[in-house]
């Protein structure tokens, strides 16, 4: 695979030999265009632009400021994933981030409207939602709740098998564990509610992973995407989600972490973003990743790459991935 820029006003097409390719443009354009040419994914991994209380969306290409209401954000995010649903091979996974939102002191009931009506799409929720939890958080000083020390990522399929690789995150067996599996262990059978007690080996690989996945929230300032995920959280997913060479998608690329997760576990990765600077910025974070195998391009070489560290910091500009 290689890298295809494609932007919405032309034709004009880049090709090089690695394992990725980049799309600038409108997603759901590209995606369409991905269908008709056969290339279909493995897994999803996004966390899509956030919404706001602007009535309008007023975002485009150029990064000009703009959001989505809550009130409409569903219907907006759903146009994306019927074509999520496309684009995924069978027994495929999407894991979303997102997060809820406080809407005049309450919580807006946008999630429960995204997993219902995706339900509706024909999208499985085939989990309990995943727990971010962050090793820190931002402070902040409503008197009305706590600290926001999490974040949710669902787990949605086009099927209720989804291709699930758990032995890929098993965690080491706890104390209590190996001390209880010294004797013999009481277990129910699940078809028949028979107690059985026999003596049970622990898998030599390590217990089953749960569902909640402790990162530290994106602090490395030479990300400079405005809302940056920490690799090692997507790491995770890529594979619990997915096996070797297979193909990745984050359709709202940003700073490209996905794609570093998934390259740094021999996965191949499609990213696509409408906004001109991430894509540069993905290309040459992909590229110094694959030269050096550091997944951060450190400041001092910002000059020699050629990137505008101030990009994101004009008010009112670039704001959004949308």
């Amino acid at each position: 695979m290689g890298i295809k820029q494609i932007k919405m006003e032309s034709n004009n097409i880049k090709i090089s030999q690695h394992n990725y390719i980049l799309y600038q443009g409108d997603t759901k354009t590209i995606i369409d265009k991905m269908i008709i040419n056969n290339e279909f994914v493995n897994m999803i991994f996004t966390s899509p632009p956030y919404y706001n209380n602007r009535k309008n969306y007023s975002g485009n290409a150029s990064g000009d400021i703009g959001s989505i209401n809550a009130d409409h954000y569903a219907d907006w995010f759903l146009t994306f994933t019927e074509k999520f649903l496309q684009i995924l091979k069978p027994n495929g996974s999407f894991f979303l981030n997102i997060n809820d939102k406080i809407d005049n002191g309450v919580i807006h009931p946008v999630i429960d409207e995204i997993k219902y009506k995706m339900r509706k799409q024909g999208w499985f929720l085939v989990a309990k939602p995943y727990i971010w939890f962050k090793k820190s958080a931002l402070p902040h000083n409503c008197k009305y709740r706590t600290i926001d020390r999490y974040e949710y990522i669902f787990h949605f399929s086009n099927s209720n098998k989804p291709n699930f690789y758990a032995g890929n995150c098993r965690v080491p067996h706890s104390k209590v564990s190996i001390k209880r599996y010294e004797t013999p262990v009481t277990t129910m059978d699940s078809r028949d509610g028979k107690y059985n007690k026999s003596k049970k080996t622990l898998n030599p690989n390590g217990g089953f992973p749960h569902n909640i996945i402790i990162a530290n929230i994106e602090t490395n300032s030479s990300i400079l995407h405005p809302a940056p995920f920490p690799v090692e959280l997507v790491e995770w997913f890529v594979k619990i989600g997915s096996l070797e060479n297979d193909i990745i998608l984050d359709p709202f690329a940003g700073s490209s972490s996905t794609g570093i997760a998934a390259l740094k576990h021999n996965r191949k990765y499609i990213g696509i973003d409408i906004v001109d600077f991430n894509i540069d910025f993905s290309k040459k974070r992909l590229e110094h990743f694959l030269k050096t195998g550091e997944t951060y391009i450190p400041k001092n070489k910002f000059i020699e790459y050629n990137i505008d560290s101030n990009y994101y910091k004009q008010k009112g500009k670039h704001l959004l991935n949308m």
